[in-house]
């Protein structure tokens, strides 16, 4: 199904702000001691964080991307793969097709718990972090960019 543009940044606009208070209450960064002794409070706010990180990277990559190249800079992009598209946004200056597509592995990752290798999660918690406030700014810029046409 696809969503108006208007209702996939707002739905985006939800997950980024569930996301944020997540990554609040988490520590600020993980290490292995850190995963491997998690007490039940911090397993729910990982998971909460973790699901929420993906249905950004979801929601923005089904819904966003495509549609706002169109409706907002333009760019004729309906029959373009999802790389060319990516492309066009840097160009544009919002993202790096690099950076897009290591959110994507990450989030790919993320979905992995890797019980017997507390440092890999640890690993994974550490970037999924930094790479949520990333994806909180580039959600932002495209807000701001749409409101303004």
């Amino acid at each position: 199904m696809t969503l108006p543009l208007a209702e996939a940044l707002a739905q985006c606009a939800r997950h980024a702000e569930v996301l944020r208070s997540a990554a609040a209450e988490m520590p600020p960064r993980f290490d292995a001691a850190t995963v491997h002794a998690a007490d039940a409070a911090l397993v729910r706010v990982v998971d909460q964080f973790v699901l929420r990180f993906i249905k950004l990277q979801d929601t923005l990559g089904e819904h966003v991307l495509r549609p706002f190249c169109a409706e907002v800079l333009g760019e004729p992009v309906a029959d373009l793969p999802l790389i060319d598209v990516l492309n066009r946004l840097e160009r544009f200056g919002f993202l790096t097709t690099a950076g897009w597509l290591r959110w994507r592995a990450l989030r790919n990752s993320l979905t992995h718990e890797y019980p017997e290798h507390p440092q890999i999660r640890a690993a994974l918690l550490n970037e999924a972090l930094a790479a949520a406030a990333a994806m909180g700014d580039l959600l932002q810029r495209l807000r701001e960019r749409a409101a303004a046409r």
